[in-house]
């Protein structure tokens, strides 16, 4: 038997640190069902709660997650293989059990944001190069990647040029 709701505003904080006061930062409208004078959340107001708390401090949740590896035509054991990461994790965290770490939820936020592709994570499984920074340019190299000497700060104007002259047209569109 289904209770009736009724819809209340919900005010969203972010956690209090010791550094700071808990913040309000959105305020939602969620469902609630009344029993024995009290009222309780539905279980979507509680994701919807969740979720919208979760994007404020800048992590995807479950279901993010599991939509950006749908949209990335990913399995979940190909998407812990690129996150190196074990695949009961991923499962707990697509389900809402669980939260990545920092640094994993970070990968997952530049795939999301596409600031990273799969194919970016699956270049660097595997024994490292050992390659010194002189090697590395003059390695023939991907066209549509300028190796970036970040000592220098930079690449030169002479090295972009000769990118643009190797590199096909819709290369220089990055």
């Amino acid at each position: 038997m289904n209770q009736p709701t009724k819809k209340v505003p919900f005010d969203i904080y972010l956690p209090a640190t010791a550094a700071t006061p808990a913040k309000l930062v959105e305020t939602i409208e969620v469902e609630v069902y009344e029993n024995f004078g009290e009222e309780f959340l539905t279980t979507e107001s509680s994701e919807l709660i969740e979720r919208t708390r979760a994007r404020h401090m800048g992590f995807l949740h479950g279901k993010d997650i599991r939509d950006l590896r749908k949209r990335l035509n990913l399995t979940q054991d190909q998407l812990s293989d690129l996150l190196d990461c074990g695949k009961k994790s991923l499962s707990r965290w697509e389900s809402g059990r669980g939260l990545p770490s920092g640094i994993v939820n970070k990968l997952l936020r530049l795939l999301d944001e596409g600031y990273l592709a799969p194919a970016s994570l699956a270049a660097v499984n595997g024994p490292r190069l050992t390659w010194t920074v002189a090697e590395q340019f003059q390695a023939k190299r991907h066209t549509n990647i300028i190796l970036c000497d970040f000592v220098k700060l930079g690449p030169s104007a002479t090295e972009v040029g000769e990118w643009l002259v190797q590199s096909p047209p819709e290369a220089a569109c990055l």
